[in-house]
């Protein structure tokens, strides 16, 4: 699907050290309608493209050998000219303290690995509305044309910064001249003020009124602010929400004590009017990406709960017994070949129906055994796409001869499609589980489409550092399985086309890509993996 209201000519850059990170992440974005993505291995090569060429957006991993992410975006903060370029973070965990040093060196957005394509696109597409005038300057600048802003967008919910400036901030304190200059303050920036006059009043507000972010003074009557803070972060309701300590007190045992309460912030009166929203913009930043990375987290764990039940209930209740269903079966066929007038399994199937009970037997079983295979091979893509499609996946990549796997690959439509196999040794870096599957699946799927007794020919030839495995057979390529290939990485709804679906996440996943020509009368994939 792709993002709305953007300009798909804006230049991206994806950093990370990992390649297949990289381009897990430019196939996404390619998903998306964005084709101007720029890769980078490592942060000093991202700083060196970010002084060559203009660029719209950073979405970079977080640790990285040499410069990290952090590093990265503090670099990018005091060297660039666009001191608000989008920049997101892509962090493997959720760690507070990280957490608030990118906060805090003005990061846009963060994102925790793994995540979900919808999350992405949600968090990508967010990321731009929030800097929607800034990135329209910056396409006007780049091509000399102006950008209309873009709207909010309906059903997805609203970016972090603009929600930020609508927040509701709670002002306590006892003297009324002070809450009169903070509110004015505070209105005049957008966002909606509530005030109480004494620490009662404040804990009697916050349950009704949850702010976002809570102005305490420290010294009023009957209970100071130090007391107040310590009954909020008592109460899990609001431990949450973050309080920034105004006061006349300035000694360092006043500012540790209060840090040591559970505060985020301590500023000494008489308040600098600037420093104070710039505190506030960082502490209301940082607690909204916190929210945001605990739903995350929710997500994370609710969909990691699945992937383990989906897991044990196919690998335990499925796979196990359709093994043993498989081994059972070899066993039986082996015992009956090696029985007095056994049969090869070549003739037997034929004969079945003009022979005794034996064959009928025999013929019987080896119709067991390949539908037992078929469901196992079922299963094992099943649970290859839902790994990928969670962002579970992670390729074991090694130096892969292809011969030997197309060989076996071929083996299976053999009975009624011969294959022709490449003359040229083909070796990739890829994932070897992933591999065959992959063309298990691809043959099978095209001896499905192709006339019986027809040729299925593949062909090899090593092209910009890849090999490109081409795979033709004759017959036009279904309506369906042609939409897995050239629209965005969507599951299909027709199980029919979900082996060439499963088929591009795989080889995407591993750096390749896969496409088809088709011209109604032979079909022609194209696949392609990184070369060794």
């Amino acid at each position: 699907m792709p993002v709305k209201n953007i300009d798909l000519s804006l230049p991206v850059l994806v950093v990370d050290d990992n390649q297949q990170m990289r381009s897990v992440v430019k196939g996404i974005l390619a998903d998306l309608g964005l084709n101007n993505v720029f890769l980078a291995g490592s942060g000093e090569e991202a700083c060196r493209i970010l002084n060559e060429r203009p660029i719209a957006a950073v979405i970079s991993d977080l640790d990285m050998p040499g410069m990290s992410g952090l590093q990265l975006l503090g670099w990018v903060r005091d060297n660039l000219a666009d001191k608000e370029l989008p920049f997101m973070l892509l962090p493997s965990e959720a760690n507070r303290d990280g957490l608030r040093a990118a906060a805090a060196a003005g990061v846009t957005d963060c994102l925790i690995k793994p995540f979900t394509l919808a999350t992405f696109h949600s968090k990508l597409q967010a990321m731009f509305q929030a800097r929607g005038h800034a990135a329209a300057k910056r396409a006007a600048g780049m091509r000399a044309a102006a950008m209309p802003a873009a709207p909010a967008l309906i059903g997805m919910e609203r970016p972090l910064e603009e929600r930020l400036k609508e927040a509701t901030v709670l002002v306590v304190d006892d003297i009324a001249t002070n809450i009169k200059v903070i509110a004015g303050m505070l209105a005049d920036e957008g966002y909606s003020v509530k005030v109480a006059i004494s620490g009662r009043k404040a804990l009697e507000l916050v349950p009704v009124h949850r702010p976002d972010l809570i102005l305490l003074d420290v010294m009023m009557p009957e209970m100071d602010g130090f007391e107040v803070c310590r009954r909020l972060k008592a109460d899990p309701a609001s431990a949450d929400i973050p309080v920034i300590f105004l006061s006349a007190k300035d000694q360092a045992d006043d500012i540790v004590g209060g840090l040591e309460l559970g505060a985020v912030d301590y500023v000494t009166k008489p308040v600098d009017p600037a420093i104070l929203k710039a505190r506030m913009r960082t502490h209301l930043r940082m607690a909204g990406m916190m929210a945001e990375l605990k739903q995350q987290n929710a997500a994370i764990a609710g969909n990691a709960q699945l992937r383990e039940e989906v897991e044990r209930l196919a690998r335990y209740n499925l796979v196990t017994p359709l093994e043993e269903v498989i081994a059972a079966g070899e066993q039986l066929l082996n015992d009956d070949a090696a029985a007095p007038g056994g049969t090869d399994a070549a003739s037997s199937q034929a004969e079945a129906t003009t022979a005794g009970p034996g064959r009928l037997r025999r013929a019987a079983l080896q119709a067991l055994d390949q539908a037992a295979r078929r469901a196992m091979r079922q299963a094992s893509l099943s649970m290859g796409l839902l790994r990928i499609e969670q962002g579970a996946s992670e390729p074991a990549s090694a130096s892969v001869e292809l011969g030997p796997l197309l060989k076996r690959a071929a083996a299976d439509t053999a009975a009624t499609h011969p294959v022709m196999l490449p003359s040229l040794r083909v070796t990739v870096l890829a994932d070897r589980s992933f591999c065959r599957t992959l063309f298990e699946h691809l043959l099978l799927n095209a001896a499905a489409t192709t006339p019986a007794g027809t040729s299925i020919a593949i062909g090899a030839t090593l092209a910009e550092s890849c090999w490109v495995i081409a795979i033709e057979y004759a017959g036009a390529l279904p309506a369906a399985q042609l939409a897995c290939l050239r629209g965005p990485a969507v599951r299909p709804v027709d199980d029919a086309a979900l082996p060439v679906y499963a088929a591009r996440l795989m080889s995407e996943v591993q750096g390749g890509s896969l496409a088809a020509d088709d011209d109604g009368a032979r079909t022609r994939l194209l696949l392609r993996l990184p070369a060794v």
